[in-house]
């Protein structure tokens, strides 16, 4: 069992390189997107409490998105993390869900027109043969998952959704390692856009 020390260590300097660099750390091609309601008061919201899921069924996900929802939100945002008790301006939840789909892949070779017969040597030529456009080509389908994950902040008083910010993975990845990056990199761009801008 990893301590409590260590795993704040690590989370720590994840999402620390993510903010510093401002990169993307997986290749996989992400969409990353936020939606507000322009009524909310965004500016009141100083605590929060999380409620429970129901719709996560990966694993890799589950174990990392509490962590560095927690720390975004507490370092980077300012807000507490408080109990029902305590009266908390928002309720957060996430939902994680997976697609498989697949790809279509065509590779090919072989032998096609070329060099020419243009040129000879004593009555004898060489052409019409040689190397050229792919005679034999093969289509197979390439699987791979895609994976969304949606963060909610809901106002405790209300009962409605004020922001919600979702991330798309064209292709999750089997590696723990990888998808503790993809976790971390979603939700460093989710909430570069919380507090959304106000309006004038």
């Amino acid at each position: 069992m990893r301590s409590k020390t260590y795993l704040r260590f690590r989370l720590g300097c994840a999402v620390a390189l993510v903010a510093f660099f401002g990169l993307p750390l997986v290749a996989a091609a992400q969409q990353v997107r936020a939606n507000w309601s322009k009524d909310a008061p965004f500016s009141d919201y100083k605590t929060y409490e999380w409620i429970p899921n129901r719709q996560t069924n990966h694993p890799f996900f589950r174990q990392y998105v509490g962590e560095y929802v927690n720390y975004a939100l507490q370092k980077k945002k300012k807000l507490r993390l408080v109990s029902a008790s305590q009266h908390p301006d928002l309720l957060v939840t996430y939902h994680f869900s997976t697609r498989e789909t697949s790809d279509l892949e065509t590779y090919g070779y072989g032998f096609g027109s070329g060099w020419g017969g243009g040129w000879g040597w004593g009555g004898w030529g060489w052409g019409g043969w040689g190397m050229g456009g792919p005679m034999y080509s093969q289509t197979r389908r390439v699987p791979r998952v895609m994976g969304y994950l949606t963060l909610d902040l809901i106002d405790a008083r209300t009962k409605k959704i004020v922001w919600r910010g979702q991330a798309v993975e064209d292709d999750v990845t089997k590696s723990g390692d990888a998808e503790e990056k993809q976790v971390a990199n979603s939700i460093y761009k989710m909430l570069m856009r919380y507090p959304p801008p106000q309006s004038k």
